[in-house]
């Protein structure tokens, strides 16, 4: 249980950092709401459950723990057993959204990038969380070093890597159709 002052210090973070962190979960989520309030849930208990520790940092490692907490959190959807790798992105409902019959060029688009999640789900840990971190959620190449505690050449192997692998399999997937 936390002292009143403590209580009043995190929901002070919470306040600050809330809306922001939650935007991320959101891209993180491709767009899925359940799973990005889930995620931006599990981050927040976290942080509770280690508020000592968490507000003792400076601001900066603060949120960088945040921001580590929140893809943690959000790859353990990619990584959850009532889920296929193969699900990809959806709706509300839990539905893969359907292409409209509206801008063909839209319509390309949207399929390319259900496409190229499905390919995410499908790499391997390390280059899923880099591309994850990187293409998904934005972070800067040394963020996503400091976040998974690794070098920045290394983050830069695995996108490498990663988007090599992405391009195979949309393309055995695209010989296949």
């Amino acid at each position: 249980m936390l002292s009143t002052d403590a209580e009043a210090q995190f929901w002070s973070f919470y306040r600050k950092t809330s809306e922001a962190l939650f935007r991320k979960a959101y891209r993180m989520c491709n767009g899925h709401q359940a799973d990005a309030d889930d995620v931006h849930q599990r981050t927040y208990l976290k942080a509770l459950e280690h508020w000592p520790t968490v507000a003792g940092l400076a601001d900066r490692q603060r949120d960088a723990w945040l921001a580590t907490t929140l893809a943690r959190e959000a790859l353990q959807i990619w990584r959850a057993p009532h889920r296929s790798r193969e699900t990809g992105p959806h709706d509300d409902a839990g539905r893969r959204p359907e292409a409209s019959a509206g801008d063909g060029d839209a319509v390309f688009a949207a399929d390319r990038y259900r496409k190229a999640c499905r390919a995410i789900a499908r790499l391997d840990g390390r280059q899923r969380e880099v591309i994850a971190l990187h293409c998904l959620a934005g972070y800067e190449i040394s963020e996503v070093a400091g976040m998974l505690g690794i070098s920045r050449a290394t983050v830069r192997v695995h996108l490498h890597t990663g988007r090599d692998r992405i391009r195979e399999i949309m393309a055995r997937e695209e010989g296949s159709a």
